[in-house]
């Protein structure tokens, strides 16, 4: 049933809340709370007549709010948004107060709640979508704020109507409870971020596919996805954000390696340990995991960093390995100690070094060598350079 339906009719209210019934059933009887929120999102929708939900949990810094579900965009970047009046689902988190908009651009509404409250119009602006209702509460647990519902457009037009209001109340109750019973868990498996990937991305069908090869394989779901399904690694990674609700963290080349973090640090406890140092600023040290939760459980992090707050950051076992590299060079000529520095070319060993490469690259082709890698490193003698290259070789018959 719609929400058209019982809104002429309040005869049927009965049955609007027995619908409701079944969706809080259905959550409290999961324990992926991330998994069956993205099943019933449309099912939400569809009952309170909105158009679009976002679902937001508050951040390890209690300080932001980090969408954990939302419908409507292609992207499924997490939206991370400040605990404060600059946006409204920020405010209702932090007044703890229900707000039911008639138009978020209307300013003089906007400040009968609060008057420096904002509604943020980034998204709106880079989508071209126009977002005018929004009933937005907050979802409390012991009287502590751990996230916000946000519903957006109401389709039956104007504010949302009291009953939705009310029903909403009551979801956010079973939220709360579903979200505080999670915490309590035991930390998730990071093989279970492959139920991230939306279906927009790769259908879930394929997704059970890859899961399925991974166990009978005995291989990583992260190389089934990538090798066998051709996920980019960005998608992998933007997957194991959503699962682990923190930020994914790319490797760059270009990034400077941060000497004064891994001054104590060699490539072989950083490859146990599975996290290295980013980058550190006034918000604290930031860290490259693979696992984000056995990395802060573990406490090698704290230990190592005791002054600093740690900013957890994913990322794929790719980049992690690509980020050994770079931190400490390839590991055969990897050593403990500082990571070697570029090697400083004149203008013939650079014109040398472009024609050997070269050469390897055609040489290669002729060979059928697919996948080619080439990973150069300082020699032991003055104007030496080490190649390290690998592939996939294809046997022609």
């Amino acid at each position: 049933m719609s929400v058209q339906a019982w809104e002429t009719d309040p005869g049927r209210r009965g049955e609007f809340f027995r619908q409701l019934q079944q969706l809080t059933t259905r959550i409290h009887a999961t324990r992926n709370i991330d998994e069956i929120m993205l099943g019933v999102s449309g099912d939400i929708c569809s009952l309170f007549g909105a158009d679009r939900l976002t679902v937001y949990t508050v951040g390890e810094d209690k300080a932001s709010l980090v969408s954990k579900v939302k419908t409507g965009l292609s992207s499924f970047r997490q939206l991370r948004l400040p605990v404060s009046a600059l946006s409204v689902a920020g405010y209702a988190a932090l007044s703890r107060r229900v707000l039911n908009l008639h138009d978020v651009y209307d300013e003089d509404e906007l400040r009968q709640y609060a008057a420096e409250l904002r509604f943020q119009q980034g998204v709106d602006r880079r989508t071209g979508y126009r977002t005018r209702e929004m009933l937005v509460v907050p979802i409390l647990h012991d009287g502590q704020v751990i996230g916000v519902l946000q519903l957006i457009n109401n389709l039956l037009g104007g504010a949302f109507s009291a009953t939705v209001v009310d029903a909403a109340r009551s979801l956010c109750e079973t939220l709360a409870v579903a979200f505080a019973q999670r915490s309590q868990e035991a930390v998730r498996e990071r093989g279970g971020f492959a139920s991230a990937i939306r279906d927009t991305v790769l259908p879930r069908g394929q997704v059970e596919q890859a899961i399925e090869h991974a166990a009978a394989s005995g291989l990583d779901i992260e190389d089934v996805l990538i090798d066998d399904f051709r996920l980019k690694l960005p998608v992998v990674g933007r997957a194991l954000a959503d699962h682990f609700a923190v930020p994914y963290l790319s490797h760059h080349p270009e990034r400077r390696v941060p000497q004064d973090l891994i001054a104590a640090l060699d490539r072989a406890a950083a490859a146990r340990q599975q996290w290295l140092p980013v980058a550190r600023n006034d918000e604290g040290v930031y860290v490259a995991c693979v696992d984000p939760e056995q990395a802060r459980l573990g406490g090698t992090v704290a230990a190592r960093f005791p002054d600093a707050r740690a900013v957890y950051c994913v990322t794929t076992r790719r980049d992690f390995a690509a980020m050994l590299d770079h931190y400490f060079g390839p590991a055969s000529a990897s050593a403990p100690g500082p990571a070697p520095q570029p090697v400083a070319l004149g203008t013939q060993q650079q014109s040398q070094l472009v024609s050997a490469v070269a050469a390897l690259v055609a040489g290669s082709h002729e060979q059928g060598l697919s996948d080619l890698r080439i990973e150069t490193a300082p020699g032991e003698r003055p104007g030496e350079i080490r190649f390290t290259v690998s592939g996939t070789m294809k046997i022609k018959v």
